[in-house]
C-alpha cells in the first residue's frame, strides 16, 4: 500500500507508549530539556523546551547529543 500524504510520519504511525515513558523533561545548565534515559544518568537529548533561541544554537544541546545528569 502506498500513502500519499503531507502529515508528517510522526502522525500517520505513532510511537509506542512505552517509549514516551523512557522520555522525561529535565533541567541541565538552566535549560529546560527532554531527554530519554539510556540507564542511570546517561541521557540523550530529544528537543530543547527553551524558548531562548540562543538555546537551540547551541551544539551542546543537540537532538541526539548524548549528556550525564548529575
Amino acid at each position: 500500500m502506498i500513502l500519499y500524504t503531507s502529515m508528517p510520519h510522526e502522525l500517520v504511525f505513532p510511537t509506542e507508549a512505552a517509549e514516551f515513558s523512557k522520555q522525561k523533561v529535565v533541567t541541565y545548565n538552566g535549560i529546560p530539556l527532554l531527554v530519554e534515559m539510556d540507564g542511570g544518568q546517561d541521557c540523550t537529548v530529544v528537543r530543547v523546551m527553551s524558548s531562548d533561541p540562543t538555546h537551540f544554537m547551541d551544539d551542546k544541546y543537540t537532538p541526539g547529543t548524548k549528556i550525564t545528569l548529575a
